[in-house]
């Protein structure tokens, strides 16, 4: 197998892919933090920045090129672009600049131009009623936008991340810690970032694809639920998490694992503990206790990964500061916790570590009630005890203030790295080591047997497949741990020795016999292939040199290629999808003169007068075979123009939907072109008919009812109804769903609708209410389609269910739907009641008495006259006497209100009160 493309060029497609871009050390080259203060290691020691828009207490993030040139930073909520501007849609994001790892942005793999924002919001429910806690989430920023500014992704913002059980509320409530770290996969391209709530680690992996949503879950001994002090804050959720460059360890600090006071616990129940990591499955196991009863904050790894750096502050027991410490603790030590080291205690809050791309460790954090002006520095942190020279407070920040966060990076970017290059079998594999740091010797192991102490190595892999290579370091006469990555010798496709001749009809252009036409390259490729079920790409070429130099196959011809002449060879190369090893074959382009098999038509109609209908391709298929005496090898396609039949693109399906259309016929006899010729599909019209839809009364029955054509369009069609008669129009007797099929007899096109008759049903009256000489009629069913008559069946009918001001007395109400169908009638009483009698003998309301009823219906009746206090005072039949005059006991009474009780024998009561005026 050859491989031709040239080592002394920029590094490949396929070697970005393969490289560990989070070992780009680059990417940590800037940071800003606190109150608009920032760092720069590009020019290979730290210089202060003062051009940083974020003020923050904790939380931040910020990422750079490869190169160490900035992109943008966050504090959670707000995203900053290199220009201190914020993203046009970079406001809004979840996390909190309260909230201790607010963010970490993560390079998505094999791409440079999107990002990941991972944001924690701080648990703070009571603080803000009306803005809940949100969790963790993460929103893409691709820098294609905005001019290159980048920008956040509107459609991939706050996408929300599980880390909690729905189902309990106290865990609804706080959703997540606020902790978040990041490490390279042990694949060396995909990116683990982990987060902790309760006793349960959630390890996301981010891939080339995306996030994958569901995490890898650890259950763990230790539990820290949400305590709340009185701000409403998770005093348990603060502390940083850490894992170590080398990936096989995880650190977490809990500021505080209980509730209370710092007599009764909040300030002294933090603990740090030390876990293992696997970077392959993402699980965190072997839990271990490392420093208890304190308030920690901070932690962070060697570049090393063998020792482990906290930050702690000690609170008095009346809650007020007394001072911090820094801790070393050895990790490889059998007894961890006891291996602990007072670095320096002093009056700086606790505040957070991270480690740089200069191998130093940065301390955050400040004076209290004083300016955090300086970060203080472990110089060495590689080395045990007062070795890893600490410095307190020594580099300046030209005037800004540093507050406790420190923006946290994917932490595998700060160990050696090494790349590769020309990963095809049989070539020269080139292993190198990427970073610029001195060292003192190096030991590559290439995963099949054989090892080089070269720092620039190269080997040759026979046979294609996965191999793991790793690159042992010794740096100061230490060997680091090796770094291990699994990469993928490719073998390219093997191809054919002689050119392929791919044959076109030249029919169809305006020469017929020139030798010139348009190919489709793709109907070569698979011929080209010895074994075409691999998956492969071609990509064509004029000349082996342009197939050589064309490293990414960018300059490669159209497919649709038309020849420059009759006998033209192409260079064809053959590769593998995301792989730069390839072989060479040619291809012959040649043409051929074709038959012409005329012109085919194929009629239909279009029932639903939509403007197109399906056509059968394949009547004419099996025509034209007949007519030629086709054999079994011919295949003939049809196309919706010249070209795609030219070049054997889009054929079409054999139910083809179409409106009046001319088709393309293409007919290859062993792929190659034999016949050309056209399909002209007509579409003929059809009469339109819809589905009916009737409502009658019973009356209406006998009822006709057609298929809606008319006479003269009814002789020429074919007529099936239901009920199977053959007419255009039918009789009836009753309500139903009546369905007809109107067919052409000639295209064998049909339509069916359906007839809909329905009974309009007769009004059910519900209830009356008759109150006020007001009656109103309600129906079991809605009134809108009723209408009402008061006394008068042949009289004026009303929409409006309420009849006003009634007369006292019997009245029958009727009621029939809008259709004037049958008629239901309803009798009804309606009482009056006077509101008031003057009994002064003046012959005008002298008595008070009630109208409306019948003396032959209610004989008996008897109605009751009481005082406010409920004295009975009179008691008659209203419709035998002239009523009451006033009296009682022959006496006449005050003028007042009193009050009347009516029962009827059916048992209706009235009540009610009326006036008795002087």
């Amino acid at each position: 197998m050859k491989r031709y493309s040239s080592i002394s060029k920029v590094l490949t497609i396929l070697f970005l892919f393969f490289s560990l871009y989070t070992q780009a050390q680059g990417e940590s080259a800037n940071w800003y933090f606190g109150n608009f203060a920032g760092l720069t290691f590009n020019s290979g020691n730290p210089v202060a920045l003062i051009d940083g828009a974020l003020a923050t207490m904790e939380g931040c993030a910020t990422i750079s090129d490869p190169n160490g040139n900035l992109l943008f930073y966050t504090d959670g909520k707000t995203v900053w672009d290199k220009t201190h501007n914020i993203m046009p849609n970079g406001v809004g994001l979840m996390g909190d600049s309260s909230s201790t790892e607010s963010a970490i942005i993560i390079p998505k793999p094999g791409s440079n131009t999107s990002y990941y924002i991972f944001t924690t919001d701080k648990p703070n429910y009571f603080l803000s009623p009306n803005d809940p806690i949100e969790g963790l989430n993460y929103s893409e920023v691709d820098m294609q936008l905005n001019n290159g500014l980048g920008d956040v992704v509107s459609t991939n913002k706050n996408n929300h991340l599980i880390t909690y059980d729905a189902n309990n509320a106290l865990q609804n409530e706080y959703k997540n810690s606020e902790k978040l770290t990041a490490v390279t996969h042990s694949n060396g391209v995909d990116v683990w970032v982990i987060t902790q709530f309760i006793n349960k680690f959630f390890a996301f992996q981010v891939t080339a694809n995306g996030v994958i949503e569901t995490p890898l879950t650890s259950t763990v001994p230790q539990n820290v639920f949400p305590r709340f002090n009185q701000e409403g804050s998770n005093i348990t959720a603060i502390g940083y998490l850490k894992v170590s460059p080398d990936g096989k360890q995880i650190a977490i600090a809990h500021s505080s694992v209980n509730s209370g006071t710092p007599d009764t616990g909040l300030k002294k129940s933090g603990r740090v503990l030390l876990y293992d990591f696997n970077n392959t499955t993402g699980q965190v196991t072997n839990e271990r206790l490392i420093l208890d009863n304190s308030y920690p904050y901070g932690v962070e790894f060697s570049p090393d990964s063998k020792l482990l750096y906290i930050t702690a502050t000690v609170f008095s027991i009346s809650n007020t500061f007394v001072n911090s410490s820094l801790i070393q603790y050895n990790t490889e030590a059998n007894d961890i916790a006891s291996s602990r080291i007072f670095i320096n205690t002093s009056q700086n809050v606790a505040g957070a570590l991270q480690l740089a791309i200069d191998g130093k460790i940065y301390r955050a954090g400040y004076i209290l009630f004083g300016q955090g002006s300086h970060l203080s520095v472990i110089n060495n942190p590689n080395d045990l005890g007062v070795s890893c020279n600490y410095s307190h407070n020594t580099f300046y920040l030209q005037g800004k203030r540093a507050q406790i966060g420190l923006p946290p990076f994917i932490q595998s970017i700060f160990k050696f790295s090494f790349n590769y290059e020309n990963i095809c079998a049989n070539d020269n594999t080139h292993f190198f080591i990427t970073s610029e740091d001195p060292y003192d010797s190096a030991l590559w192991d290439f995963g099949d047997g054989t090892t080089s102490n070269q720092s620039d190595a190269y080997h040759n892999y026979t046979q294609p497949g996965f191999y793991t290579v790793s690159l042992t370091m010794s740096i100061n006469g230490v060997d680091y741990a090796p770094l291990i990555r699994q990469i993928n010798i490719s073998e390219a496709p093997e191809v054919i020795q002689i050119p392929y001749d791919l044959i076109a009809c030249d029919s169809f252009d305006a020469n017929a016999t020139d030798g010139i036409t348009s190919f489709n390259l793709n109907n070569a490729n698979n011929e080209l292939v010895i074994n075409p079920s691999e998956t492969f790409q071609v990509f064509y070429y004029h000349t082996l040199e342009d197939a050589n130099n064309d490293e990414y196959n960018t300059t490669a011809i159209n497919p649709i290629y038309t020849n420059q002449y009759n006998q033209e060879v192409l260079v064809a190369k053959v590769t593998k999808p995301n792989s730069d090893c390839y072989n060479i074959a040619h291809v012959r382009l040649s043409t051929t003169q074709s038959i012409d098999v005329g012109v085919y038509q194929i009629e239909t109609c279009d029932p639903d007068n939509s403007g197109d209908a399906i056509f059968n391709l394949e009547t004419v298929r099996n025509d034209i075979i007949n007519n030629l005496s086709l054999n079994g090898i011919t295949i003939v396609n049809f196309y919706l123009n010249q070209e795609d039949a030219s070049n054997n693109l889009n054929s079409l399906a054999d139910n083809h939907i179409s409106s009046n259309a001319t088709l393309i016929i293409g007919i290859t006899n062993d792929n190659v072109c034999y016949g050309t010729g056209q399909v002209d599909l007509i579409l003929n019209g059809f009469p339109v008919i819809n589905n009916q839809n009737f409502d009658i009364c019973l009356s209406d029955l006998p009822l006709t009812i057609d298929s809606g054509l008319n006479s003269t369009l009814a002789n020429n069609y074919d007529i099936t109804w239901s009920t199977n008669h053959t007419t255009n129009s039918i009789e009836i007797n009753q309500a139903g769903t009546y369905s007809v099929t109107i067919t052409d007899p000639i295209l064998d096109c049909e339509k069916t609708i359906d007839i809909v008759v329905t009974h309009i049903p007769l009004p059910e009256i519900e209830s009356i209410t008759i109150a006020d000489y007001t009656a109103t009629i309600l129906l079991t069913t809605a009134h809108d389609n009723f209408e009402f008559a008061m006394d008068n069946e042949l009289g004026s009918f009303q929409s409006s269910n309420v009849f006003n001001n009634l007369a006292p007395g019997i009245h029958t109400v009727y009621i029939r739907d809008i259709n004037h169908c049958e008629i239901i009638s309803s009798i009804i009483k309606v009482i009056g009641f006077p509101k008031y009698f003057t009994p002064n003998n003046d012959n005008t309301h002298d008595y008070w008495n009630i109208t409306g009823l019948d003396q032959n219906a209610y004989p008996n009746l008897q109605i009751f006259i009481y005082d406010r206090y409920g004295k009975l005072l009179s008691a008659f039949n209203p419709l035998t006497t002239v009523g009451w005059d006033g009296k009682h006991n022959k006496k006449a009474l005050p003028q007042s209100d009193y009050w009347y009780s009516l029962q009827l024998p059916e048992g209706t009561t009235y009540k009610g009160h009326f006036t008795l005026r002087l």
